[in-house]
């Protein structure tokens, strides 16, 4: 139940009760503090990503804010007039180009939102970032302390709606006010891409709010740097605290234990009381099957996914509530999704150690919507059950063959990923002649192609946007499916992020498709020509369904987050049912921005 959820800056928000829906409610500007006259409410906003001016045009009245300062109205910021501790804050937002504003957490801790559109380096100051702190009283050079830079480049390019996810926890102070424990990001995602985790803050960043550290803070968005815009801004507050497992009383019986037997037949060869499972000692080498029971505060009703799992082959149970169902000792994670209400709620848990040399210790854990993840207990050397990434090194395979798995789970066998030393990639299908993807920041995770046996996919790393399925590339001219068969002849590398790829049809025309990211890293160029071929047909580049055009040769796929740029003014895009599409006879040249 989303009941904690707070809305602002998006057109219909709804706030949730425990219960049901109560009211459907515009909050707009009127959810901050006196914005000034540089903000607006407007019903559509764009930019134009190739000009140097940090400009971004509106039109109409909406739902959409808009921080655009001149001379006459100087940029200011904007508070929120609620104030939140632990939450997830989920920002909506487009940059124009160069231009530069930042998120505050309780008003105290800045997240840096920049134009920061193919830097191949990046630095606490970009987009992402977590700023500095600042000492004037240090030298030149030194004032700046503190600041976290992205783990890398996520940011998309101006005038693209891009979103920034945050996991924040705020300071603790005890009764007397003073400062027990300092605020920490437990994770900052940009555009999907987790770019911080476990940020300790020791204090307020640069431009923080005067007042210092609080328990309770607003959202403070910088409005005095340049122009942005907000889609929308989405606070849960994680208010929820975790259940704890009290009352803990254990048995422990000697055997080799692959299903639960009566209890009767068992005798135990200990017994005892603790206060946490870590406590716990079995007092047996050999194998064994031990029984915990006691009860489970919770807090607070809600709904909450309890996981557990016994190393090395080892087998579990986990009963919370009374046993509706069929008590079996299983392996593997066991899952147990329960609504519970507040007060005490029995458990039981059975741990089976079916071998002599079975790791002793299990694992345990919880979550809940508005609620931390909690570890109840987990067994030394677990994180040896973790695979460390395998990453592939772009300077030793710059190009790489492998499965590659599209977003509705089908797989492409015959594809091929190619890097930049600029930080821009993409995926090619070698039976479609599709460009499947394309992205911006890390190349691939060749974790599960090499891993173990294998499953010979690897996966992009950076921030990516999906372009096709893998169906064919050449649409008849109303853009149905054409008949023709297409064989691939290969493919030559032709340096740098540069692939010239050519196919064959069955009727003997043939076809070369050179794709190549430009030198800025903004984009790819496309280059399609088709010999022995003049019926006029269409090629899908991208989803998309909102097309405006920015310039005469220059388009924004809003939805699909991309910029599309046509090198004749007679291969104009249109919108279709299934995404764009260009005209195509002999020849065609394009560019994606994104």
């Amino acid at each position: 139940m989303l009941s904690n959820q707070k809305t602002i800056g998006l057109g219909m928000a709804l706030i949730f009760s425990a219960v049901s829906v109560q009211a459907q409610t515009k909050l707009q500007l009127s959810a901050f503090e006196n914005p000034g006259g540089s903000w607006s409410e407007v019903a559509k906003v764009w930019a134009d990503p190739m000009q140097s001016d940090p400009v971004l045009f509106s039109e109409g009245k909406g739902t959409l804010i808009l921080n655009a300062p001149t001379k006459k109205k100087p940029g200011t910021d904007i508070i929120t007039t609620e104030k939140f501790g632990d939450a997830e804050i989920t920002l909506v937002y487009m940059m124009a180009p160069g231009s530069n504003s930042g998120l505050y957490l309780q008003g105290q801790y800045e997240i840096q939102l920049l134009d920061s559109w193919a830097k191949t380096e990046v630095k606490a100051g970009d987009n992402g970032g977590i700023y500095e702190r600042w000492d004037e009283s240090k030298p030149d050079g030194q004032k700046g302390y503190q600041g976290y830079a992205p783990r890398q480049n996520a940011s998309k390019a101006p005038g693209v709606w891009q979103t920034l996810k945050i996991q924040f926890k705020a300071p603790r102070f005890n009764a007397t006010g003073e400062k027990i424990e300092n605020a920490r990001i437990v994770s900052v995602i940009l555009n999907g891409v987790t770019i911080h985790e476990d940020v300790e803050l020791f204090g307020p960043t640069r431009g923080a709010l005067a007042g210092g550290e609080v328990a309770e803070g607003p959202i403070r968005i910088q409005g005095d740097h340049g122009p942005i815009a907000i889609r929308s801004l989405e606070v849960k507050p994680f208010d929820t605290p975790a259940p704890e497992f009290n009352n803990i009383s254990y048995q422990v019986f000697p055997g080799s234990f692959t299903e639960l037997p009566a209890e009767n037949n068992l005798k135990a060869s200990s017994v005892g009381k603790i206060t946490s499972f870590d406590e716990f000692v079995a007092g047996l080498t050999s194998s064994s099957l031990s029984k915990f029971e006691g009860t489970i505060a919770v807090k607070k009703a809600g709904n909450y996914t309890f996981r557990m799992s016994v190393p090395s082959n080892g087998l579990g149970l986990l009963q919370i509530g009374n046993a509706t169902e069929a008590l079996q000792l299983r392996q593997g994670m066991i899952v147990a999704e329960k609504s519970l209400p507040a007060g005490e709620v029995p458990f039981v848990i059975w741990v089976s150690k079916p071998t002599d040399w079975t790791a002793q210790g299990f694992y345990l854990a919880a979550e809940s919507e508005a609620m931390w993840p909690k570890t109840y207990t987990s067994p030394a050397g677990m994180e040896v059950w973790a695979t460390d990434p395998i990453l592939v090194d772009t300077r030793e395979t710059p190009v790489l063959r492998s499965f590659i798995e599209l977003p509705d789970r089908s797989k492409i066998s015959h594809g091929i990923s190619v890097s930049s030393q600029s930080g821009t990639h993409f995926s090619y299908d070698l039976n479609s002649n599709q460009l499947l993807r394309v992205w911006r920041g890390g190349f691939l995770d060749a974790t599960p192609m090499w891993n173990n046996r294998g499953n010979g996919v690897s996966r992009p790393l950076g921030a990516v946007t999906e372009l096709s399925l893998g169906t064919a590339l050449l649409l008849n001219a109303d853009r149905s499916a054409m008949s023709a068969e297409w064989q691939a002849k290969g493919y030559q590398i032709l340096g740098d992020g540069a692939v010239k790829f050519s196919s064959q049809s069955v009727d003997g025309q043939s076809l070369t498709d050179q794709i190549q990211v430009l030198a800025d890293g903004k984009g790819i160029a496309r280059k399609i020509e088709l010999s022995g071929n003049s019926t006029p047909m269409k090629i899908r580049v991208a989803p998309g369904k909102v097309l405006t055009a920015i310039a005469d040769d220059l388009y924004w796929i809003e939805d699909s987050g991309l910029y599309l740029k046509v090198e004749r003014a007679d291969q104009k895009p249109e919108v279709g049912k299934d995404g764009i599409f260009l005209p195509v006879t002999t020849s065609l040249s394009y560019n994606l921005l994104f």
